[in-house]
């Protein structure tokens, strides 16, 4: 048989076109990374990968280091601005109206991210699951128009199907609902059993947002819808940090053991900034199930309606708006807004989070922060439910001592609370940490909130917590193998 030597591709041949697959992909993929990354550092990390690891570094970068979401986000959310709903004229607070103290800092707010700060909003702090599952399915049993629910992680455990119960029940007594999952967290937990799997099999539309696994194209595991919100007929929301498991029941979950239990804090809202909440999850449900939602507006009380005495009265004065963050027209404005409030600070600062691994932008912040004067309280975990990303943590101490941070370790259970507190007058709850993936990469929601009287609720939440912590005054620290693995893994804190 004769082979015509034009189609046979010996080793010869082989091996130079496989070079110059290779020197192609890592030429388009270093011009890639020089023309889009806008962090020095980060720029400079994806090119050492993709220089030092042939084909699979330049295959990694394409998974993990390009936000293609930013165009897709941009493309189907542009008519679907999650904050811009047309606000009650009546509760709209411009910052000359408002304390002298809080001008300042709200003008950089509204120059940095366009929602509207509104006035008359209660804001109600829940503790762990015990405190807030009740009320939330309280809620979801008293509607009577709409239920929508957002969560990260919805386990099917036994908190979470009395959730599931009190959704399908709504559904069949005539209730719009609407429930949003990551796809991602969709699969967190032991249990086998998908709670959105049970809600559609039950009539109850349901949505994952990015299936990490999906036949129509690739998914991107590092773009991760984190918002926690329940909406219920426009009349009152929950938002916080706060997922569906079973582990937030600390008081009541005794056949847990501690280390399986989560601390938490959540929180009830009232007022006219529900109606912007409900705008972030119309479009996050455009985005995932490509349906318009019209969900009900939030409606003043009448006079003879809930606000039956004084205290009422005077819990629903929080000034309030929400501020969204992910990877598309909002890239980066909660981080801005952080910072703006570190600048303003001038007595205390007091910060709560799980997983603490701020850039350097922040970093530089609070040690202005602590140079001007400014007291820094921080409370982290002692022991933390992500090992890496409690080791990058620890590398860190030094350095945070070392600024002049008051740093406080918290015991078992594990607490996964995110407050932010800045003097006696500004607040800010929801759903980020103070780490990259947060102020980067995830879709977050939380609410930027002025008031005396909930700073100074939130200040005794901290308080109680750094009294039950433990300060850490030195790095004791000194194994040489533990400050090896801790610094190798602070590495890699912008992708924990």
């Amino acid at each position: 048989m004769n082979v015509d030597p034009s189609q046979y591709v010996g080793p010869d041949m082989a091996f130079p076109l496989a070079g110059g697959l290779y020197l192609l992909m890592t030429i388009v993929a270093g011009i890639h990374v020089v023309m889009n990354k806008q962090n020095e550092a980060s720029a400079f990390s994806w090119l050492g990968i993709i220089i030092l690891a042939p084909l699979l570094g330049a295959v990694i970068y394409w998974l993990f280091g390009i936000n293609r979401i930013l165009r897709r986000a941009q493309a189907e959310l542009s008519d679907h601005c999650p904050v811009t709903a047309a606000p009650s004229k009546n509760h709209i607070c411009d910052p000359d109206s408002c304390p002298a103290n809080w001008q300042a800092l709200m003008q950089l707010g509204l120059g940095i991210h366009d929602a509207r700060y509104l006035s008359a909003n209660e804001l109600e702090p829940l503790m762990n699951g015990d405190e807030a599952y009740p009320q939330m399915l309280q809620a979801i049993n008293e509607a009577t128009h709409s239920v929508v629910l957002s969560s990260y992680i919805f386990e099917h455990d036994e908190a979470g199907r009395q959730f599931v119960t009190a959704l399908v029940a709504a559904h069949q007594r005539g209730v719009a609902v609407r429930v949003l999952i990551d796809g991602l967290g969709v699969g967190y937990g032991l249990s086998m059993v998908r709670s959105d799997r049970v809600l559609r099999r039950k009539g109850v539309k349901t949505a994952r947002f990015l299936s990490a696994f999906s036949t129509s194209g690739t998914r991107f595991i590092n773009l991760r819808n984190h918002r926690k919100i329940l909406s219920v007929d426009g009349q009152v929301a929950f938002v916080g940090g706060m997922n569906i498991r079973q582990g937030n029941l600390v008081k009541t979950s005794s056949s847990q053991r501690l280390s399986q239990l989560t601390q938490d804090v959540h929180f009830k809202i009232r007022g006219p900034v529900i109606n912007q909440i409900n705008a972030v999850f119309a479009a996050d449900w455009q985005f995932a199930a490509n349906e318009t939602l019209q969900l009900p507006h939030w409606v003043e009380p009448t006079a003879e309606g809930a606000v039956s005495n004084a205290d009422k009265a005077l819990k629903a004065r929080v000034t309030s708006r929400v501020l969204v963050d992910g990877p598309d027209d909002n890239y980066q404005k909660l981080q801005l807004t952080m910072l703006g409030a570190i600048h303003a600070a001038k007595q205390r600062i007091q910060i709560v989070s799980p997983y603490f691994l701020p850039g350097a932008l922040v970093s530089s912040a609070l040690q202005m922060a602590v140079l001007r004067g400014v007291r820094i309280d921080l409370c982290v975990p002692a022991s933390n439910n992500l090992p890496f990303v409690g080791w990058a943590m620890k590398a860190n101490h030094r350095k945070l001592l070392g600024q002049g941070i008051h740093l406080h370790e918290l015991a078992a259970p594990f607490d996964h609370s995110k407050l932010f507190v800045v003097d006696d007058y500004w607040s800010m709850i929801g759903s980020s940490n103070w780490d990259a993936r947060s102020l980067e990469l995830n879709f977050e929601i939380n609410l930027e909130c002025y008031d005396d009287a909930l700073n100074s609720a939130l200040s005794n939440i901290v308080s109680q917590k750094i009294a039950a912590a433990v300060e850490i005054t030195e790095c004791t620290d000194q194994h040489f193998v533990k400050r090896l693995r801790n610094n190798f893994f602070r590495l890699f804190s912008p992708y924990l």
